[in-house]
């Protein structure tokens, strides 16, 4: 074995199709030694090209399989953008699970922004200026004469200019450079995102020369002003150069004025882009524990502490209003105190804010947040405080699982159960699954949450994988007299199931029971607020032509429109049909594209619709609609619960994201529109789906004081899912669904990887998809795995989606690893391991 100074090997960010590893051996030259580790991103040579990698491991000598010469890494190109040791070890099991390129799991960890491109420039040498351009062949002669007028350009340009082919230029190119007359450099593209940098003025002179300073600048009123304005700025009498301007009206002459005479500095700050910098969040005092509390909080405890040797994970069932946010609290004070970090994941960004303050409040400048609404530079400031140790917790939804946490020590996963948890494109990890795996590198303890667990989990913790920790009582907090913080316990709300079937059997057609009709007006009459839940956006549900029954549906896709009003350039509103698998809209047609008949009219209802039947039942209310249509921006989550939180609304109509973890004090009335939306979908999870639904918006209601009530629209009361949501009875819910499960041989039971090929043809969709099932068959029967393995080939539910037929076909067995291994990678496929729907 060869020893040299020091090697890398590196995944290269350029090198990620199918079946490659992209992972290359580099010298470290000496100038470099100091400034590359593990995890740094660098750049190095491939070929002609220069690209960017990630360094995965340094070595003191060459692998036994690597020639000898290896080219040399070119420079690091973001000093912070390190990824920690736990995420090296985390991707390749990414990469592995679902199914992807090996950078492409490493960049997930990565900070936005910091991806460039190194672009190849050609340039004319003194020979090339000197050069005849007549002695030269023609395309030669053009190449030449262009960068000797036009100067340094990179490929791309000659090639727009000169109309070569490709390869006729690379030939062109690489002859005048073997002449001598050009020659090739390469420019980097600046970073998307960099440190905001701000120039600031600070005062050179101490308190005690301040009058002296005043005075001799007396015949200079706009320097006195800035001198007087600065010193008023404790601790350090200084400020950014545009608030001086702004508060005393000055310009910069002003400020370089001073600067000649020593009287304060113009320098260059960093600033971070805080995404909390304009909430005022009062400091928080724990509460008490309740018995309930203190009982599942002593383990907890345990295991942060150490005392066992493999840190366990908590399944937290708590019903809702239990106080499980103040178990998260408490366990992140004690890891921190304990010098590690805590990772908190929640599964809307809708709920971020809520929770954000409560962290927030309880450990003032502690908390770094992460979610997709933040802008990018935002994301890339809390990024580099976490790295560096600067936040001691980062809470955000499903991405933020990969935050750069090097002392992590506690993982808390709120609402464990939610879909959401799951990302819908490549790579289609699932959040808690990736951080049980962080969690197993980096020996941290785990708390999923939930008051509706998923079923997998459930039954991971009754069969002892999980340890199960139970309250089953809910809690209310309040302030006393003594300004202490005390519980107590408060009784879950009533829930009344309303069939809708005896409703339309006594003439009533309307959106609204008669019970729910009378529970709105008394509630609104007392002055309380009310939620009001449907998990549909929109007006209504699909237009239809009452003569001939056509029924417009997407081009592109194979779904039906929803119908939503918005207004219009001029002002107005109109009724628009949107397909909310591509967008496409149109206007809702005046006559049936079909047959021409007029009586064309919409079916079904939408949160739009609730919200106009509300205005026009009780035209007093104050309503506010949050769903993903009206909460657009970065802080339209924020600004909609402010809303609500000060009573500013009446009646809150909205899809899932309201359903849970939203803690409303005010709530006595909850109604639910229509229960039965995803009950009867083809997916094996939607008897799940719904128990859940209806147990998180159920439990909003109520959290402060007794008195509340549930009410919840149903055509299907007799089903076991609304049953059990009636009583808040999970167990009961579970037992029946566990049951199903085990007779189908669906997780937990097997594990589902979801195959799913897309054509404009639907022929080739056929073809293709039944000739992955007989691959899988006898995948299945060579590795001895169950004989029920194979669902399909079928086409999906959404049969075609913007353009492209799908069809799909499920493997259910114990493990599909070895599974997916023995296939290897499958271009043109959509490969979903552990799907959280069917459709």
């Amino acid at each position: 074995m060869i020893a040299i100074d020091l090697v890398a090997s590196i995944a290269l960010r350029h090198v990620v199709q199918a079946g490659s590893s992209a992972v290359y051996t580099y010298r470290i030259p000496h100038r470099l030694h100091d400034l590359i580790a593990a995890g740094a991103l660098v750049w190095v040579p491939l070929r002609t090209q220069t690209v960017q990698g990630i360094v995965l491991r340094i070595e003191e000598h060459l692998p036994d399989n690597v020639p000898v010469r290896l080219r040399d890494v070119i420079g690091v190109a973001d000093p912070e953008a390190r990824i920690p040791a736990a995420g090296l070890a985390l991707a390749p099991w990414i990469a592995t699970t679902y199914q992807v390129p090996l950078y492409q799991a490493l960049n997930l960890l990565l900070p936005p922004g910091v991806q460039q491109e190194a672009t190849h420039l050609w340039q004319a040498t003194p020979a090339g200026m000197r050069a005849t351009l007549g002695a030269l062949p023609e395309r030669e002669r053009a190449v030449l004469y262009y960068l000797r007028s036009q100067g340094e350009q990179s490929t791309r340009d000659l090639h727009h200019v000169l109309h070569s082919s490709e390869k006729s230029l690379r030939d062109a190119c690489e002859l005048l450079q073997e002449r001598g007359l050009i020659t090739q450099g390469t420019a980097l593209s600046a970073p998307r995102i960099r440190p905001r940098i701000e120039r600031w003025a600070r005062l050179l002179i101490t308190p005690d020369e301040l009058d002296r300073t005043l005075e001799d600048l007396s015949r200079a009123p706009k320097q006195q002003a800035v001198v007087r304005w600065l010193a008023e700025q404790a601790p350090e009498s200084a400020a950014a150069v545009g608030a001086v301007y702004a508060a005393t009206d000055t310009v910069l002459a002003t400020l370089q004025a001073l600067e000649r005479k020593g009287v304060l500095t113009i320098e260059e700050r960093e600033v971070r882009r805080d995404p909390l910098f304009d909430t005022n969040i009062p400091p928080d005092n724990p509460p008490a524990l309740t018995p309930a509390q203190r009982r599942v909080w002593e383990p907890i405890q345990a295991a942060l502490e150490g005392r066992e040797e493999v840190p366990p994970v908590f399944l937290l069932h708590g019903v809702t209003g239990s106080g499980k946010t103040e178990i998260y609290l408490r366990a992140a004070a004690r890891a921190m105190r304990l010098g590690r970090q805590v990772l908190v994941l929640v599964p809307e960004i809708a709920l971020t804010a809520q929770l954000v303050r409560r962290f927030a409040a309880r450990f003032p400048g502690k908390i770094a947040v992460l979610h997709s609404r933040l802008a990018d530079g935002e994301r890339y400031d809390e990024w580099r405080r976490l790295r560096r140790g600067d936040a001691l917790l980062a809470i955000g939804s499903r991405s933020a699982v990969f935050a750069p946490l090097p002392h992590l020590g506690l993982i808390i996963v709120d609402e464990e159960h939610e879909p959401t948890y799951k990302h819908d494109s490549v790579p289609r990890y699932h959040a808690r699954a990736v951080a049980l795996r962080l969690a197993e590198l980096t020996g941290s303890v785990v708390i999923l949450g939930s008051a509706t667990p998923g079923i997998e989990s459930y039954h991971a913790a009754r069969s002892g994988r999980y340890r199960l920790l139970e309250i089953l009582e809910r809690v209310s907090v309040a302030r006393g007299a003594d300004g202490l913080t005390y519980t107590q316990p408060l009784p879950l709300p009533p829930v009344r199931l309303v069939d809708m079937r005896h409703e339309l059997q006594q003439g009533n057609t309307a959106l609204f029971s008669r019970q729910l009709q009378a529970a709105l007006h008394q509630t609104l009459a007392a002055g309380q607020q009310v939620i009001l839940f449907l998990n549909r956006r929109g007006v209504a549900s699909f237009v239809m032509c009452r003569d001939c029954g056509a029924v417009p549906k997407c081009p592109r896709c194979s779904s039906t429109f929803t119908v939503h009003n918005e207004a219009q350039e001029h002002g107005e509103h109109a009724a628009v049909m949107i397909c909310h698998g591509c967008n496409y809209r149109e206007l809702v047609p005046a006559f049936c594209p079909q047959c021409l008949s007029p009586r064309v009219k919409t079916f079904g209802v939408g949160t739009q619709r609730v919200e106009a039947e509300v205005q026009h039942l009780f035209p007093g209310a104050r309503t506010l609609r949050w769903d993903s249509d009206s909460a657009t921006g970065k802080d339209a989550h924020s600004r909609m619960l402010d809303l609500f939180l000060n009573h500013e609304a009446d009646v809150l109509i909205g899809t899932q994201m309201i359903a849970k973890g939203l803690d409303l004090p005010r709530i006595a009335l909850v109604g639910v529109v229509a229960a039965d939306t995803a009950l009867y979908l083809p997916d094996f999870r939607s008897g799940e789906r719904t128990f859940q639904l209806m147990t998180q918006v159920a439990g909003r209601a109520g959290r402060r004081s007794d008195g509340a009530q549930v009410i919840i629209q149903t055509y299907a009361p007799e089903h076991y899912a609304l049953r059990a949501a009636q009583e808040h009875d999970y167990r009961s819910f579970y037992l029946e669904e566990i049951a199903f499960r085990r007779s189908m041989h669906y997780p937990p039971f097997a594990r589902m990887v979801r195959f799913v090929y897309a054509s404009s043809s639907t022929a080739a969709c056929e073809r293709e998809t039944t000739a992955l099932a007989l691959r899988l068959r006898e995948t299945v029967e060579r590795l001895n795995l169950s004989p029920w393995g194979i669902i399909g080939p079928a086409p999906a539910y959404i049969q075609r989606m913007r353009g492209r037929w799908r069809w799909h076909v499920l493997l259910r067995v114990p493990d599909p690893l070895p599974v997916l291994e023995a296939l290897g990678r499958l271009p043109g496929w959509l490969v979903d391991v552990d799907p959280v729907h069917l459709l």
